[in-house]
């Protein structure tokens, strides 16, 4: 629910609950008027009549006596003489609905007057056609319950329009704001806020342009760090790994140890290299103009595996890898880093198994399936290759949400799919 219908349907059940409570306390100050007064006026009249000398009298269409055999039959009908106290007004309608006039009406009281007890009554049994003769020139006729009620809702519907009239002139700054505030992007930033009419609303556009001027202004400090420290890196990491081939034609048969010293140096500086290929692409957000060269899809594989082999020294792996000739037309840079970190995610998350690489066209599928045996009883433990994971080792917790936006960027279709004791991810290189 938005906020605009809360407080509207707030406000007008408020404002609909002290209508009514206006109209039933009108009403009934109305029908106690009117009782007062008729109790007022057969007192008056309770004092004067019926005269010496006489039992009942007629007085402004009231029936006054003394005797209670001669009051009206119609009002004895209605009442009880042994009910009927001194000083009361006793009164009845039939067939009334509160907001119309009802068809029968009798009023009797009971008074007290030189040791003799006198009746004074009314009566009118025609009640409707009474008050229809009373207003038959006026045209129309409405009960006072019905004025009442007229004027209740009258004054609802007039604070609803006048409700929505206001809510029309805030909420449409309000909903300005959300567009705008929906809409606004970095290229943004420079083009001069709208006014919002109220303070309290452009002081909230102000603190939105200012939160995403900051953001900008992080995101470029952190684009360019990671374009300079990239490109920075490049050299000493060319220098490692050049000197490192160098060592092999130097001598290439060294002792054991320093054989693996020299592996360690090939894997890091390798490893070093990806990661830099990784925070050059970080820096270049959206950027997709990158060249096409024709290559072969299966060498770049094939290449790609033989660098991050040594992931898998001392583990029970098997590496199956099938590819063909097919030569497409793709950013090789890229693909290497997307090949590069779906293989190393791999090789990396299979500690005993097998790894499928297939490249059949355009299309690369890399499999693994873990494998594990203890004391005969055979079970699989799923491991976590090719999908994102919390393992940031050497930089790495990033490549995958990279293989994503890659493969977003150049509209390559990236699916993954998991299996019962691994998974399997598909990059069609269109």
């Amino acid at each position: 629910m938005s906020i605009r219908t809360y407080i509207f349907a707030l406000l007008t059940s408020l404002v609909l609950m002290i209508a009514v409570i206006l109209s039933y306390q009108s009403a009934s100050i109305f029908v106690g008027s009117f009782d007062k007064m008729t109790q007022r006026m057969m007192t008056g009249i309770a004092k004067q009549y019926p005269e010496q000398g006489k039992v009942e009298q007629d007085i402004l269409g009231y029936h006054v006596t003394t005797d209670w055999q001669l009051v009206p039959q119609q009002v004895r009908d209605q009442f009880s003489q042994e009910s009927i106290e001194n000083n009361i007004l006793y009164s009845k309608f039939v067939g009334w609905v509160f907001i119309a006039p009802p068809e029968k009406a009798y009023v009797l009281m009971a008074f007290e007057r030189d040791g003799k007890k006198i009746f004074i009554s009314l009566f009118n049994e025609n009640v409707r056609e009474h008050v229809a003769k009373k207003h038959q020139d006026k045209g129309i006729i409405l009960d006072p319950m019905q004025e009442i009620i007229l004027v209740g809702t009258s004054g609802l519907i007039i604070f609803v329009l006048v409700l929505l009239a206001i809510f029309k002139k805030i909420t449409v700054p309000v909903e300005s704001l959300q567009a705008w505030g929906k809409g606004l992007t970095i290229n943004d930033i420079n083009k001069p806020r709208p006014d919002f009419r109220f303070k309290e609303l452009n002081a909230v556009a102000s603190l939105m342009h200012d939160n995403l001027v900051s953001v900008a202004e992080s995101i470029e400090r952190e684009q360019t760090f990671l374009s300079y420290a990239s490109h920075e890196l490049r050299t000493p990491i060319a220098v490692i790994r050049s000197n490192a081939a160098l060592l092999e034609k130097v001598n290439p048969n060294p002792s054991d140890n320093e054989r693996k010293i020299r592996d360690r140096i090939q894997r890091a500086s390798l490893t070093m290299k990806s990661i830099t290929e990784t925070l050059l692409w970080l820096s270049r957000e959206g950027d997709t103009d990158m060249p096409i060269e024709t290559s072969c899809l299966g060498d770049l594989v094939q290449s790609t595996q033989n660098e991050l082999i040594y992931l898998l020294s001392g583990k029970l792996v098997t590496v199956n890898i099938d590819t063909d000739e097919t030569q497409v037309d793709i950013a090789v840079v890229p693909s290497l880093i997307v090949l590069n970190n779906l293989i190393r995610n791999a090789f990396q998350h299979t500690q005993q198994g097998r790894v499928d690489i297939v490249q059949r066209g355009n299309e690369v599928i890399i499999t693994n399936i873990e494998e594990c045996y203890e004391e005969g009883v055979e079970g699989a433990n799923e491991t976590q290759a090719n999908k994102p994971s919390d393992n940031n080792e050497l930089g790495f917790g990033l490549g995958m949400q990279l293989v994503e936006k890659l493969t977003k960027q150049f509209g390559w279709r990236y699916t993954t799919t998991k299996l019962d004791y691994g998974y399997s991810v598909s990059v069609f290189f269109s």
